[in-house]
C-alpha cells in the first residue's frame, strides 16, 4: 500500500467543543492522500467519544494519564508514515484548501520545512488577525549556516516559532533526531530551534492555512505567562547573543503584568520564579535597572 504524503497529527485535551470542527477541517480536504492521527492526553470530557465517530478515517492514540502536549506529539512521531508531518491542536482548524496548497508546493520543491501564513481567531472578541512569515523568512535565507553566536538573534526570535504552522519532512526530523523536550510550557520552542539549526531548505505558502483559536482559556493569563516562559527558556537553552533581547522581553512583560492584571495571583508566582532564573546582560545597564526594579516590586508584593 502506498504511504501517505501527509501525516496530520491532532493533539487533544478536553476539547469537546472544538474537536469535531478540527477533524472535519482535515477529512473534508480535497487531497485524500493523508493519514490522520489523534492523540488524546487523557481528556476528562467527551473528546475521545466525539473523535471515535470518525474512527473509519482517523487513528486514535490514548494516554493513560495527562502527560502534556510534548508527550502526545512524540507519541505520534513514533508511528507516522507520511512524507511530511503537520501538527494541529484539537481546538484549531485548517483552511479548506490547506493540504492542496501544501502538496502543490512540496511536489515542486521537497524542502525540509514549509512555513504557512496563519490566522488568529480571538473568540472572545470575534476578531481575526492575519500573520505572514514571508518577510522574516527572506532574512533567514540570507543568514550563514549553521547558526552560531554571530547569528542575529532578533531575526531568529521574530520568526513564527509555533510548531503548528509548518509542514516538516519526516526524514529530516528522523535524521536529526528532532523531538519534543519534556517541558510543562513552551515545549514547541526547543523543537523549533532545532528545526532552524538543522534545516537546509525551506519555503513558504502565500495563502493562510492554519486558524488559531484564542480567548477561551483565560486569554490574558495564558498570553503573558506564555511569553515569559518562552523568553526564559530561550535564555536557558539558547544563549547565543540573545541576552539583551531576552531581558527586554522580561522587562516589558513584567511591566505589562504589573499594569494590566492587578497582580493576578497565578502570574505572581510565575513572574517571581521567572526573575530568579534570569540571566543578567553585562552590557546593558538600562535593562539591568528595569529588571531590578520589577524584581524588587515582586518581592514587596
Amino acid at each position: 500500500m502506498k504511504e501517505p504524503f501527509f501525516s496530520i497529527v491532532i493533539t487533544a485535551y478536553n476539547t469537546e467543543k472544538y474537536i469535531k470542527q478540527c477533524i472535519c477541517s482535515v477529512i473534508n480536504q480535497k487531497l485524500g492522500n493523508c493519514e490522520i492521527i489523534i492523540v488524546d492526553d487523557c481528556s476528562s470530557d467527551n473528546t475521545v467519544k466525539i473523535a471515535e465517530e470518525f474512527s473509519n478515517r482517523v487513528k486514535i492514540l490514548k494516554s493513560h494519564r495527562n502527560m502534556g502536549v510534548w508527550h502526545s506529539r512524540n507519541q505520534a512521531l513514533n508511528v507516522v508514515k507520511g512524507e511530511y508531518v503537520f501538527f494541529l491542536d484539537g481546538d484549531d482548524w485548517i483552511a479548506d484548501n490547506a493540504l492542496d496548497l501544501a502538496y502543490k508546493e512540496l511536489s515542486k520543491n521537497r524542502v525540509d520545512v514549509l512555513f504557512c501564513p496563519y490566522v488568529v481567531f480571538w473568540q472572545n472578541k470575534n476578531k481575526y488577525r492575519y500573520f505572514n512569515p514571508k518577510y522574516r523568512l527572506k532574512k533567514l535565507r540570507k543568514l550563514k549556516r549553521p547558526f552560531d553566536k554571530k547569528t542575529p538573534a532578533k531575526i531568529l526570535y521574530s520568526t513564527n516559532y509555533e510548531v503548528c504552522t509548518k509542514f516538516y519532512k519526516r526524514s529530516f526530523l528522523l535524521e536529526n533526531n528532532i523531538k519534543f523536550k519534556e517541558l510543562k510550557y513552551a515545549e514547541d520552542l526547543p523543537f523549533y530551534y532545532e528545526v532552524l539549526f538543522f534545516a537546509k531548505s525551506f519555503s513558504y505558502l502565500k495563502k493562510p492555512c492554519y486558524f488559531y483559536r484564542k480567548g477561551h482559556k483565560g486569554l490574558l493569563t495564558n498570553s503573558i505567562s506564555d511569553g515569559l516562559s518562552r523568553a526564559l527558556l530561550m535564555s536557558r537553552e539558547y544563549s547565543f547573543g540573545i541576552e539583551e533581547i531576552f531581558y527586554k522581553k522580561c522587562a516589558d512583560l513584567l511591566n505589562y503584568w504589573l499594569i494590566k492584571t492587578n497582580f493576578d495571583e497565578k502570574l505572581y508566582t510565575f513572574a517571581k520564579e521567572f526573575c530568579k532564573g534570569a540571566i543578567v546582560p553585562k552590557n546593558s545597564h538600562y535593562l539591568q535597572l528595569k529588571y531590578k526594579i520589577y524584581s524588587k516590586i515582586l518581592e514587596l508584593i
